[in-house]
This record gives C-alpha cells, sequence and structure tokens, in this order.
C-alpha cells in the first residue's frame, strides 16, 4: 500500500519549531509576517502530491484550510484580540516654526512608507497620516528643538503578543518640509517603500529597511550622503543625471543594473565629474536584494 507525502504533518511539525524558537526568543514573533506571505507554498504541495500519484487525504486538506483562513477569521473575531483587519489613522502634522535644520527618525516595524516633499510654500515641517492594524501599538510622535535644529520621531513598538496580524493593513505616508536641511534616518520592516526626495534638501539619508520592494528618488539641486541597507527583493534608485555621483555596492546582489555614465572600479561606480562637483550624491549600498537597478 502506498504511502502519501504526509504533507500535513510536516506542516504541523514546521510551525511548532518556529513557534518554539519564537519562545525561546531565537526567532523574531515578526518573522510570521514574512512566512504569512508564502501560503500559496501549500497549494503547491498539495499539488506535488496530487501530481505524482497520490492521495490527498481530507486531513491534509483541513489542515490547509484551517492554516489560510480559519486562522485570519479567528483572530478577527475572538474577544481577546482586536480585530487585526481593521484599521486606525494616526494624523501626522508638526509645524515648521522657527526651525533651521531638522532630524526625522522614523522607525516602525512593518509598513508601506510612501515619503515625498509637502506642497511649496508650506508652513509644515511634516503632515500625513498613519494608518494601522487594531491589532497594533499605536504609533508615537516625538518632538524636541533646541537652538533652532529639531528631532522628530515617529515610532511604534512591535508587537510580540500575535505573529503577524499585527503588521497587516500599515500604511504610512508623509510629506516633508522643502524649506530647510533634513536627515533621515528610516528603519522600516516595510512591504514597499517609495522615496522621493526630488524636492527635499537631504544632507544625510540613512534607510534600514527589509522592503520586498524599495524605490528612492534623489534630487539634482543638493547634496546628499546616503547610506542604503536593504533586504529588498527589488531596490530601485533614480538618479539625475545632471548630478555628479558616486556610489560604493556591497551586495550579495543576483541581478545590477548600473548605466553606462558610471565608470565601474572595484564595488565602485562613479560618473566622470564627481570628484570635482561642488553638489554630489554619495551612496553607500549595502543590500541583499535580488535586484538592484540604477536609473
Amino acid at each position: 500500500m502506498k504511502k502519501g507525502l504526509k504533507i500535513g504533518p510536516a506542516i504541523l511539525i514546521s510551525l511548532g519549531i518556529v513557534f518554539l524558537l519564537n519562545n525561546f526568543g531565537v526567532l523574531p514573533w515578526d518573522i510570521w509576517t514574512n512566512l504569512w506571505k508564502f501560503w500559496p507554498v501549500l497549494l503547491i504541495l498539495v499539488g506535488i502530491e496530487a501530481f505524482i500519484g497520490q492521495s490527498v487525504s481530507i486531513k491534509t486538506l483541513l489542515v490547509l484550510l484551517f492554516l489560510i483562513f480559519l486562522i485570519p477569521v479567528a483572530f478577527a473575531i475572538n474577544p481577546f484580540t482586536k480585530n487585526p483587519l481593521a484599521t486606525e489613522t494616526l494624523p501626522v502634522s508638526e509645524p515648521l516654526g522657527s526651525l533651521a535644520k531638522s532630524k526625522i527618525i522614523i522607525d516602525l516595524p512593518a509598513t508601506n512608507l510612501d515619503l515625498k516633499a509637502v506642497a511649496t510654500g508650506s508652513s509644515k515641517l511634516i503632515e500625513g497620516k498613519i494608518s494601522f492594524s487594531k491589532a497594533a501599538n499605536k504609533p508615537k510622535i516625538s518632538k524636541e528643538e533646541v537652538f533652532g535644529k529639531g528631532v522628530l520621531t515617529i515610532s511604534q513598538e512591535g508587537q510580540t503578543s500575535l505573529p503577524f496580524v499585527s503588521s497587516l493593513k500599515n500604511n504610512t505616508q508623509l510629506a516633508l518640509s522643502q524649506q530647510i536641511p533634513l536627515e533621515l534616518l528610516i528603519k522600516a520592516g516595510a512591504a514597499a517603500g517609495n522615496i522621493d526626495l526630488s524636492n527635499l534638501r537631504v544632507d544625510y539619508l540613512e534607510i534600514d529597511s527589509k522592503a520586498t520592494t524599495l524605490k528612492i528618488i534623489f534630487g539634482k539641486l543638493y547634496s546628499t550622503r546616503a547610506v542604503l541597507k536593504a533586504g529588498a527583493a527589488s531596490l530601485e534608485i533614480q538618479i539625475p543625471p545632471e548630478i555628479a555621483t558616486r556610489l560604493k555596492v556591497d551586495s550579495k546582489v543576483k541581478n545590477l543594473s548600473v548605466p553606462p555614465r558610471f565608470e565601474k572600479n572595484g564595488a565602485e561606480y562613479k560618473t566622470k565629474e564627481f570628484d570635482k562637483a561642488f553638489t554630489r550624491l554619495d551612496i553607500e549600498i549595502n543590500a541583499a536584494a535580488g535586484t538592484i537597478t540604477i536609473k
């Protein structure tokens, strides 16, 4: 008598191992944010089992049904946790005031991040909104000002009591002042990031992101020093051809695309006029991305 591929028990054992490592602190709970995206693999396994002529047991189908559909429903309707599929919105609005310079820190565990400049002539340092799951902790905003320099921090504590639902439906849309120099420090386990700096005076940019896709658009009018640390599947960087640029790439990337205007020297790519230019971009990339595209 032929034996099936025991997919159901294998899945349960694997989940049990991950939960055990979570409890001992070996793996963080937010790993479920990424693991959950691979649920279609379960359907592929069932298909393989049927393709090779093995019977698909009712127990296997019930396990898959439970994992894919019933767990999210249970989190949504049970009385002990908040509904992760419902969202709250936190408005963000801080005046520019008398600031001459500002550092903005964005530290969010998981969100779709959309960053751009405020409208010309706006008196705001920052404005926008953060939509987050009701199962997650509410983001916090703090601001300090010393001698005309401000530090604004937007942070959100990770949810450790639930494995993955606290990161559902998180979206952050922010617009920053064009009038003063900025330092941007962004740490986000973003699902997607779209950072448009084309109209911003960003002296220094540091990004530490595990985004699935990350797109960064630089401007041509101001010098910027940037350090990019990304585990993105796809990293796209748009650089205006008018600005002198140096790229240092320390990456395990599979596919790297750099325009012909850059001259390669080891892990460094540089435009001809970089060393003499007054306004320039100096970008360091340390990424384990599947694809890095420079435009």
